[in-house]
């Protein structure tokens, strides 16, 4: 037989061989495989208890954040169809504006538009007035119990040399749908 031939140093060799060909193969195929399993399943487990954590606060938070929400509902809440909204919307804007001395020149309401779970209303307005009304009215635009938020500003002088400034702005409410 092919063993009987080799020399003791030779067999101890080929067995020394054998032994680690094995050694390999079982960890390539048993070993390598369970352990990155483990260290996928130990990597799942942390995030699971770092997302468990953050679950448990806001749990826990709950009460605070029912309240806080319950404060801030009516302002988003929907009174009646998209008509009325922009009907409130420009009712609110022309309030502000007789309040603040500023002469509105013109006013186009968009098309309201659905997002997620909410719906944006927009308004492009144009107001002429002194630099101090104007501003007056910005800030109340932004102060506004509606939440109007003004998107973009752009105000230029009407004529050169005159006090009078134009602004126009493009005007925005989120309500919940």
């Amino acid at each position: 037989m092919f063993l009987d031939k080799l020399s003791v140093k030779e067999r101890i060799g080929l067995s020394a061989a054998f032994v680690f060909l094995a050694v390999a193969f079982l960890d390539r195929l048993l070993i390598s495989p369970i352990r990155a399993r483990f260290s996928a399943l130990n990597q799942q487990i942390r995030i699971g208890e770092k997302q468990l954590g953050s679950d448990m606060r806001n749990l826990n938070q709950k009460d605070f954040i029912s309240e806080e929400y319950a404060k801030y509902f009516p302002y988003i809440q929907r009174s009646g169809s998209d008509e009325e909204e922009v009907a409130k919307i420009l009712g609110e804007i022309e309030s502000l504006a007789r309040k603040s001395s500023v002469y509105l020149v013109d006013m186009k309401p968009r098309k309201p538009r659905e997002i997620g779970f909410y719906k944006e209303y927009t308004v492009e307005i144009e107001a002429q007035g002194p630099m101090e009304p104007l501003m007056s009215f910005v800030y109340q635009l932004n102060t506004s119990s509606l939440l109007l938020r003004i998107e973009t500003l752009r105000i230029t002088q009407t004529k050169s040399g005159s006090k009078t400034l134009t602004a126009s702005m493009l005007i925005t409410k989120a309500l919940v749908l």
